[in-house]
């Protein structure tokens, strides 16, 4: 077994003695990777916060930020993080921004807006995809110039498809017509234009769930059953029947989000089957507790013991969680 502790100590003695700013940099991130692995170990590591946020070198700052959202109680990490959104190094405002977006709290909003005119793109981005959480539309024009983003293209489009404001139809319809489009990013367009009411988006999805093969087959399966499209039940129930398809648990999970009580004794069955994949049986239980069934979500507390990776487990209890 791994000695997290051992591993612990050499990270702080390369940030103490290293001077190659790439290893240091890798061991402030393996600190953080060490605390946020497990949640017991945190005061094992809340000393390191202010050494890490006084460090000269920004990519060890910006994992000190990190690190504090893990080891920190709430309301003192956002206190932390709303007096590190001026800070001058762009790196640390990205972070402090980003992990306050992930927290989709009502009064982060003013915080966040406020962050939506810096003068760096990402971080905009993160303000913007941050209130779009909160269902407010005032990020919408940072989050439709983000589509012209390479990298911050596919997260926008899950930013709009949450936000859900039919302005934005017209710029992700010109996504969606683009010319060699990466794969991925044309599905999700798809499931905004679905979420927004355009059949084309619809269609799309549908299309790519009849791929024998496809990387984005996968998300295109499990978008069909969250936008609610026509014809979903029956496409997901045919995925979910076949156990050589590898998109079986992308199948469930969308069955979930689909929300059709009809899906119930399906996704049972495959809970209860101890010879399918775990992996398809997690996603089984996934489906299940978003489905929001008491039946379901007493069967899938039951069927805890019957998966023996810690993993799944894991997985189970963060989802039980979310459902508190």
């Amino acid at each position: 077994m791994t000695d997290w502790r051992a591993e612990r100590d050499r990270a702080l003695l390369a940030l103490e003695n290293e001077k190659r700013p790439a290893f240091r940099a890798e061991a402030a991130e393996q600190l953080h990777h060490l605390a946020a692995e497990v949640p017991s170990r945190a005061p094992e590591f809340t000393e390191v916060v202010p050494r890490m946020l006084s460090d000269a070198q920004p990519e060890v700052k910006r994992s000190g930020i990190a690190l504090a959202t893990v080891v920190l109680p709430q309301e003192e990490a956002i206190a932390l993080l709303i007096s590190r959104l001026r800070d001058e190094e762009s790196l640390v405002r990205l972070e402090a921004t980003g992990r306050l977006a992930d927290m989709a709290r009502p009064e982060l909003r003013g915080a966040l807006a406020g962050m939506l005119e810096d003068s760096v793109p990402e971080v905009r981005f993160e303000a913007a995809r941050g209130i779009a959480a909160l269902k407010h539309p005032a990020g919408l024009e940072v989050l439709i110039d983000a589509l012209d983003a390479d990298l911050l293209r596919f997260r926008a489009l899950g930013a709009l498809a949450e936000l859900e404001d039919a302005r934005a139809l017209p710029a992700v319809k010109r996504l969606f017509g683009r010319w060699l489009l990466p794969a991925f990013d044309k599905t999700q367009a798809a499931g905004v234009l679905a979420r927004l009411g355009d059949a084309d988006g619809a269609a799309h999805l549908l299309q790519r769930t009849r791929k024998k093969w496809s990387q984005d087959r996968a998300l295109a399966v499990e978008l069909l059953g969250e936008v609610k499209a026509p014809g979903a039940l029956e496409r997901l129930k045919a995925i979910l029947d076949e156990p050589k398809d590898s998109c079986r648990g992308a199948a469930a999970r969308g069955l979930g989000r689909l929300g059709d009580e009809r899906a119930l004794p399906w996704l049972l069955a495959l809970l209860r089957d101890v010879n399918a994949q775990e992996e398809d049986r997690l996603d089984a239980a996934d489906g299940l507790w978003r489905l929001g069934v008491p039946e379901g979500r007493e069967h899938v507390r039951a069927a805890v013991s019957t998966f023996t990776s810690p993993e799944a487990r894991q997985e189970l209890d963060d989802l039980f969680q979310e459902g508190t």
